[in-house]
């Protein structure tokens, strides 16, 4: 019972931690005006890229015209917004590529590529650590994913078509005669379902292609279908609460696309949140090191600080067999003019430092010898235990790779440095 306990209590520290570390990593992205950005993007793209994804498919549709009506009532649920059904019927019509008709087909593929610019801009603030990726490549990157998901788009709608076809058989309209709630059910949600499974394949492409990092592919899934499900619930609750009708005959039709945007919007801050939790989750191990090293002192006043300790003060997902020291009462950790061989993170108890200024008291969450590791000293100190204690210890070459990591953890490390310093040359 207490291992089941222990393991446990681990689980939902990690949780704690990887929730804490994604919502700070993603208000200092500012990736709330990000998700603007790509809203925004999607304003100039929508038209363009539903132009591209009915240029695939016209060739279909002349074959087999049955494919049109399914593809209308498809769209029906943006009719509020934007007709696109003179859209469809104008490509239809066109039977050969003029100089006008190629300038219009670039112009088109450029404005579409707006939304998906804005996207992989959001996901480089999220990755940009960590992605050796140049910026050329970006752009690049860019067309490749916006032929993609709309290829995507195109086959999905095609298989969906396909399925209802089948569906129409006599066989299976016999079956669903006994189940007329569950016939009902399909016909109405076909095309949500279509639109949430799109959704969820082109989530799994920019969270797997874009970030440069190579995310598991399960990772990759799992938080797609995370970002879906919780857009889906979100669309679900705002249809229960607001009547669109309504607004329509106040406001009339703009007020469709004010909820439609801010639908979107909404989708995007799901997405780069879940992009921020991948990016969490793949580094969490450096991303934890550098939050320890930066915990503020008892001293430190505000609930943000408290909550800080509190989640990050015992660091296990870190700490193994190997890198744990456990000292008595008393028992010396190192010596004066010993060479820095590790730095140790203080889990438990109280440690002091004795040099020719006196005696330094570090307590729990305290680290011992990094600014001497940094300046490539011996220790300066001699460090005795004053209670029982439990550290963590980090080789030097661990540590440094800590400050390299972290631009924050290195401006702790700089300042730790100027007081060392500063209290050198006052001393001099």
């Amino acid at each position: 019972m207490t291992s089941l306990k222990a393991y446990f209590k681990k689980i939902f520290s990690r949780f704690g931690q990887m929730l804490y570390l994604t919502i700070s990593n993603f208000t200092k992205n500012a990736l709330w005006e990000s998700a603007a950005a790509c809203a925004f993007g999607f304003i100039f793209s929508f038209i363009p890229v539903t132009m591209i994804i009915f240029t695939v498919l016209v060739g279909i549709l002349r074959i087999y015209p049955n494919i049109y009506n399914f593809i209308i009532s498809f769209t029906e649920q943006f009719d509020s917004v934007v007709k696109i059904t003179p859209v469809l019927d104008r490509l239809l019509k066109i039977r050969s590529f003029s100089s006008f008709n190629i300038f219009l087909a670039v112009w088109v593929i450029w404005m579409a590529r707006k939304l998906f610019n804005s996207i992989i801009i959001a996901m480089n603030k999220v990755f940009r650590s960590v992605s050796r990726r140049k910026s050329w490549f970006n752009q690049i990157l860019t067309f490749i994913i916006e032929f993609s998901i709309t290829l995507i788009i195109a086959v999905v709608i095609i298989a969906a078509f396909v399925f209802s076809q089948i569906i129409s058989l006599p066989f299976f309209q016999t079956v669903l005669a006994y189940f007329p709630l569950l016939e009902k059910q399909s016909s109405s949600n076909l095309a949500t379902f279509v639109l949430y499974f799109i959704l969820f394949l082109s989530t799994v492409i920019a969270y797997r292609v874009i970030p440069g990092t190579k995310p598991l592919l399960r990772r990759c899934i799992f938080y797609s279908a995370l970002s879906t499900a919780a857009f889906f619930i979100v669309s679900w609750f705002l249809n229960m609460f607001m009547n669109v009708t309504n607004y329509n005959a106040v406001y009339g039709t703009i007020s469709s696309l004010v909820v439609l945007m801010m639908k979107v919007y909404l989708f995007f801050i799901i997405f780069l949140f879940c992009a921020q939790m991948i990016y969490v989750s793949q580094f969490f191990e450096t991303l934890l090191r550098s939050e320890i090293y930066q915990l503020p002192g008892y001293d430190s006043k505000g609930m943000g600080n408290y909550l800080r300790r509190f989640l990050f003060i015992n660091p296990s997902e870190i700490q193994t067999e190997m890198n744990t020291v456990y000292l008595k009462a008393g028992q010396v950790l190192y010596t004066r003019d010993q060479k820095v061989s590790f730095v140790y993170f203080i889990k438990i108890g109280a440690v002091s430092e004795e040099s020719d200024k006196g005696f330094t008291l570090r307590s729990q969450g305290s680290f011992l010898g990094d600014v001497q590791c940094i300046l490539n000293q011996n220790y300066q100190c001699t460090a005795t235990a004053l209670a029982d204690c439990e550290l963590i210890s980090f080789t030097s070459e661990e540590f440094m790779q800590i400050i390299e990591k972290s631009h924050h953890a290195a401006r702790k490390a700089i300042s730790k440095i100027s007081e060392y310093t500063a209290t050198a040359y006052d001393e001099d």
